[in-house]
């Protein structure tokens, strides 16, 4: 595609000689904010269902995705071209029903599909616990689901009723609310939450331990 190449070229160029100073001055630590930022803008767009905003923060997305590869690249991490052949093998390798001889039967299907060929695909990787594949930088609440969904299929989750919402605008009126409660109290709600998953963490992994050390025996 004509404007890819474009956008690399222009990223080359800010990045090599006679570019520009704060672009060669960036590192892959200095630009981490950045990845949350700008996902969560391109989030805010879809929300308000605004399309030239979401055309424009999925653009800054994109800069943002090859950006990251050429500093890396630059810091002799990778090659942007591996990242992208990588990147094309893991999609037809996870789609066997469309570029192999594999079938599925509706959208359900391949989500479990796609789910098993993952889990075979990090056999290859020693974890030690189901939440080693979460990564520590995401978000509190993003966090959160992801290790409720692991844990519920290990464990049963106690089951409970609640009337505080029904819908994700209930949901997020009370989520603000309480974040608003948490301010004028001088609570820190992120830090709090990530504090209450790490207990969590914490047991779960001791119970992990247990069980190993019970099979063992």
């Amino acid at each position: 595609m004509k404007q890819f190449d474009e956008l690399v070229s222009i990223i080359d160029r800010l990045l090599g000689p006679g570019g520009c100073p704060w672009d060669q001055e960036q590192t892959l630590e200095k630009l981490r904010p950045s990845v949350l930022e700008e996902a969560c803008e391109v989030i805010e767009a879809i929300d308000l269902g605004d399309n030239h905003h979401i055309q424009e923060e999925l653009g800054d997305l994109l800069f943002n995705a090859i950006f990251f590869c050429k500093v890396a690249e630059k810091e002799k991490r990778l090659i942007t071209s591996q990242v992208i052949a990588d990147l094309n093998e893991k999609l037809i390798r996870r789609h066997p029903h469309v570029f192999g001889e594999g079938t599925v039967k509706d959208s359900n299907d391949v989500v479990q599909k796609w789910e098993e060929l993952k889990k075979n695909e990090k056999t290859k990787i020693h974890r030690d616990s189901i939440f080693d594949s979460l990564p520590k930088g995401l978000p509190a609440l993003t966090r959160a689901q992801k290790m409720f969904k692991k844990m519920s299929k290990k464990v049963t989750q106690e089951q409970t009723s609640t009337e505080l919402f029904q819908n994700e605008d209930d949901l997020g009126k009370l989520l603000y609310l309480l974040t608003a409660e948490a301010q004028s109290k001088g609570l820190d709600a992120e830090h709090a939450l990530r504090k209450t998953m790490a207990l969590i963490e914490r047991d779960f992994r001791e119970m992990e331990i247990a069980e190993k050390e019970k099979d063992l025996l």
